[in-house]
């Protein structure tokens, strides 16, 4: 039986772009967006999900916990 896929998940608009997830990341999954959030920072975004192995590391290090996985 096939497993479903499992997609990694950001929240732009909560996300205070500290980085913590991009430093924990050693296959460039994400990115810093270019432009501000409602929060007036320039959040991290998921560019290249295709490369994710679902490590778990940047759910792990995110003090806002504004990342997730999705089934």
């Amino acid at each position: 039986m096939k497993k479903p896929p499992v997609h990694i998940l950001l929240d732009p608009e909560k996300c205070r772009g500290c980085g913590l997830c991009m430093d924990v990341c050693k296959r460039g999954v994400m990115e810093v967006r270019e432009g501000e959030n409602a929060c007036g920072c320039r959040p991290v975004i998921v560019v290249h999900p295709e490369k994710c192995v679902l490590c778990g590391l940047c759910i792990a290090v995110c003090p806002l916990h504004v990342i997730s996985l999705k089934k």
